[in-house]
């Protein structure tokens, strides 16, 4: 678990810098619109930076359970169903993410050669966020898969 921890970190800490960064880009272009000047540019940073942002928070809330369940009928079911149901839950949600994996990298390696228009980056800068965080979270359920619930059951 001390890898986990760890990715944990490293995530936070890059959620943190592209949120940072994205205030520090969104208030210069505020400024610089009021001073009647547009840079070029930071329109396409700031959605670059969302971008990462989202995909990246989206795998460092499944590592902190922070994702909404619907629990009401699950409550309602014995503890030895309520792990089939949590391990199924788990599956389906790796195959999904699987799919992401799969197809955020057909999508990064086919826009390769395609640039943004402003800043002229490769688009395959901004598509990279779906297979990457798409290992990280299927690496983030399987690691929960077996841990307990809050409830104190474990999933499988």
């Amino acid at each position: 678990m001390q890898i986990t921890k760890m990715i944990a970190r490293i995530l936070t800490f890059l959620c943190v810098v592209s949120i940072a960064l994205l205030v520090i880009v969104v208030f210069t272009q505020v400024v610089s619109r009021m001073l009647n000047y547009s840079l070029p540019g930071t329109e396409e940073l700031s959605r670059l930076m969302i971008v990462w942002l989202t995909f990246l928070g989206t795998s460092l809330a499944i590592h902190e359970k922070l994702h909404l369940a619907v629990t009401f009928f699950v409550k309602k079911v014995s503890t030895k169903i309520k792990k089939w149901i949590y391990f199924f839950v788990h599956i389906l949600t790796i195959l999904f993410f699987g799919i992401l994996l799969v197809y955020g990298f057909k999508l990064t390696f086919s826009s390769m050669g395609n640039l943004s228009p402003t800043l002229q980056l490769p688009m395959s800068v901004f598509y990279a966020a779906i297979p990457v965080s798409s290992i990280f979270s299927i690496y983030f359920i399987s690691t929960h898969m077996f841990e307990s619930t809050a409830e104190g059951e474990s999933f499988a």
